[in-house]
């Protein structure tokens, strides 16, 4: 699992440095709750999933679709827009 977890969040990072930081973050600001408080838990807080979903009252596999969808959303507007 630690294994699955460095990858995963360094997929993550370097979704963060290759989308460029700022406009990722506009882009979660427009992000509706709870899509935009995982998505800032998860990123700057550096939450694990399981964490979000207590923190949130959800299951971590709550937290880690509603990442996944969050992380869908900004890529397309990105991409619609890049």
């Amino acid at each position: 699992e630690t294994v699955a977890l460095a990858a995963e969040q360094g997929l993550e990072q370097e979704f963060l440095e290759n989308e460029g930081k700022l406009e990722i973050f506009r882009r979660i600001q427009k992000l509706q709750s709870p899509m935009k408080d995982v998505m800032l838990l998860r990123v700057i807080g550096e939450l694990s999933f399981q964490e979000i979903g207590d923190i949130l009252g959800k299951s971590e596999n709550w937290a880690r679709v509603t990442f996944y969808r969050g992380k869908q959303v900004i890529g397309r507007g990105l991409k619609e827009n890049g």
